[in-house]
């Protein structure tokens, strides 16, 4: 089976007459992005279900449901990587994930409660000091070292 998707990125259509006009809804961006959202969503609470007698939160079910859709898993079979997530709904995804993420951002910064922050404020602000200027060193000190040893190769 051969798909037949529009690679060119200035082909792209948003919608279609409808399937019972002959059109194929899958070669319509809005429509993909509708089918592309319901699999995510309906695999990603599919993992959680299975995830959840072995204690892990759901942003682990989503992580794994995730990689199992794309080719590391399903994606290895080609017809349907390219039946689902064609290369050219790649970008339209990621900007509705992107306008997904800031918002739940947006609400959880709604949520937020300052006065839990002072409480503990001295002893977070250490840990995200830590957090941050720790793996900075790390790197530094393995970027010079690689750099010195490429260097010596050369």
């Amino acid at each position: 089976m051969k798909p037949s998707r529009p690679l060119n990125i200035n082909s792209i259509k948003t919608s279609s007459d409808g399937a019972w006009e002959g059109d194929d809804p899958l070669n319509y961006a809005f429509q993909l992005l509708i089918v592309q959202t319901t699999l995510v969503l309906i695999f990603s609470h599919l993992v959680a279900f299975l995830f959840k007698p072995l204690g892990q939160p759901k942003v682990v079910a989503e992580i794994v449901g995730g990689i199992l859709l794309r080719p590391s898993a399903l994606g290895q079979n080609k017809d349907f990587l390219h039946w689902v997530f064609p290369p050219w709904s790649t970008p339209i995804l990621e900007s509705v994930a992107s306008i997904g993420l800031h918002f739940f951002l947006f609400l959880v910064g709604l949520e937020l409660d300052l006065s839990t922050i002072q409480i503990s404020g001295k002893k977070a602000f250490g840990i995200a000091l830590a957090g941050i200027s720790l793996p900075f060193a790390f790197g530094v000190g393995v970027t010079l070292i690689l750099r010195r040893a490429i260097h010596e190769a050369n």
